[in-house]
């Protein structure tokens, strides 16, 4: 309970401290559109689920749209993420030890505290994964000592909750399904117990086929058409030290590989040193007993490396990685690592206390660094100093125009939006003077505001035509957004595109 309050805290003290980032406007827009729009997205190319825009609707009709109210949901489910995680543990039957420092580590990973205070789908999509696999594991290796799992077949309570969690997962993000790919491994490495329970797994499994068709029916299409995601292309190596840097030093990365050693020391030591049962001195009390330490080892490498190694295979032929993509194999790698600190310990208590003091503070440094240090691009302090220094009849050109909507939720007077132009598709410096001078025609002044501009113009080419066709009169510079004030003077652009025309 004390670990799950730290973990509310962490997350809830300085839920507001950054911007919205646009990613989490969009969470705003998608769940302003009707259901039928929603659900039409199912059916659409790059669109994650439905779910957790539809609850953030019903949420904001209550709260409203402050940056603190439209991230609490997700601080509260990331909270929420610790004792599922307790029971996790010890449901794949180990000790109470292990558990509390899964929750430990839970709680104050930098990483998650991150993604707790960000208005999106993630930390849903982690507790819906961590239910659900919960409930499989009660149905599938039920304890006789449980009334609810005992004899009389009524562990078929545990099959349904597993059913819908895990519809909903998909519902909440198109790479839930690569989860059953693990629960498939779980049940190969108990056969006896799949035997038992075979009829209620393929139940389960076939009532699991219905809900996945929508999202099947535009994800089969991408490997027959040139689909372009927008993500980078990661091989395998990379998207490993990804999540390493990630899980170990959270979104600062201060440490880098001082950090990365540890936690993979402990990984590996929780994967490979012999041990007990349950890595404790004393078996769980009324949790399943059917799993021997080494298959519940496997397991948690399966739940960690399996998605892995599939999205690196989707991404060679449609790039989809994206470390928060697979947020929910976190607890897998986490536990390893506790499974480490706890072997660790019966060789050495003074190692094993020294790993764990190094962790908590690797953790809480991490998260105390990303309170600190401001990372999201800042369109609040960006926009505060357009509403105070610009005119409404000053246009605004965004590099690039899609942020429109995030300057929008900070800056929601009336003025011009001009969409800064995309010069990635290889447009020349004549195009750009071109249609640069069209747009600014009839201007006396314009505020240009960057933001991600080798997204959208790596070559800087409407910056370079704005300082040579206008006059720069001020500038002001926010964490990552940018924003200068150019002024035109009458005949300049007439006489320059001439001249550069008669070259």
């Amino acid at each position: 309970m004390i670990i799950t309050w730290v973990a509310f805290l962490l997350r809830t003290v300085n839920l507001a401290g950054q911007s919205l980032w646009r990613d989490e406007v969009d969470a705003i827009r998608f769940s302003n559109w009707p259901l039928s729009q929603l659900i039409a997205g199912l059916f659409q190319e790059g669109h994650n689920g439905p779910l957790f825009f539809l609850g953030l609707r019903f949420w904001r009709n209550v709260t409203g749209n402050s940056e603190f109210a439209l991230r609490y949901p997700s601080a509260l489910l990331g909270a929420l993420a610790v004792p599922l995680g307790f029971v996790l543990a010890r449901q794949l039957g180990f000790g109470r030890r292990v558990a509390l420092l899964l929750g430990m580590l839970l709680a104050t990973s930098p990483y998650l505290v991150w993604y707790g205070q960000e208005a999106k789908m993630y930390t849903l999509l982690l507790a819906l994964v961590a239910l659900a696999f919960i409930a499989y594991l009660k149905a599938l290796t039920p304890s006789p000592t449980l009334p609810l799992e005992g004899g009389g077949g009524k562990n078929w309570v545990w099959w349904v909750v597993f059913v819908v969690a895990t519809t909903l997962s998909f519902y909440t993000h198109i790479l839930a399904p690569l989860m059953l790919v693990v629960y498939g491994l779980v049940a190969w490495l108990h056969p006896g117990e799949w035997q038992r329970h075979r009829r209620g797994w393929l139940m389960s499994m076939g009532c699991l086929t219905l809900p996945y068709l929508p999202l099947a029916l535009w994800q089969a299409p991408l490997w027959w058409n040139s689909f372009q995601s927008g993500h980078p292309f990661y091989s395998l190596d990379k998207q490993i030290y990804t999540l390493l840097q990630l899980y170990s030093n959270g979104l600062v990365r201060f440490l880098g590989l001082t950090a990365i050693i540890l936690f993979v020391f402990l990984w590996l030591c929780g994967l490979l040193l012999p041990g007990p049962l349950t890595a404790d001195r004393r078996p769980p009390a009324n949790y399943a007993r059917r799993f021997t330490f080494n298959v519940s080892r496997l397991i948690l490498a399966g739940w960690v490396l399996l998605p892995l190694v599939i999205v690196y295979l989707i991404s060679l032929r449609v790039a989809v990685f994206e470390d928060r993509y697979l947020i929910y194999i976190v607890p897998g790698f986490y536990l390893l690592v506790a499974v480490g600190l706890v072997l660790v310990r019966r060789y050495s208590r003074l190692l094993a206390g020294l790993c764990l003091g190094l962790l908590l503070v690797i953790n809480l440094l991490g998260v105390w660094q990303q309170q600190r240090q401001p990372i999201k691009a800042d369109f609040r302090a960006a926009a505060a100093y357009l509403a105070s220094h610009s005119q409404p009849t000053s246009p605004i050109m965004l590099q690039m125009p899609y942020l429109r909507y995030t300057l929008r939720y900070y800056y929601p007077g009336k003025y011009k939006i001009l969409e800064g132009l995309w010069t990635n598709n290889g447009k020349t410096e004549a195009q750009v003077d071109a249609e640069m001078t069209a747009l600014t025609a009839d201007l006396s002044d314009l505020w240009l505001v960057i933001s991600e501009e080798d997204a959208w113009d790596n070559r800087r080419l409407t910056r370079a035509w704005l300082d040579t066709h206008a006059h720069l009169v001020d500038q002001a510079h926010f964490t990552r957004v940018d924003v200068y004030h150019y002024q035109f003077q009458p005949g300049v652009i007439e006489t320059q595109s001439v001249g550069s025309g008669m070259e």
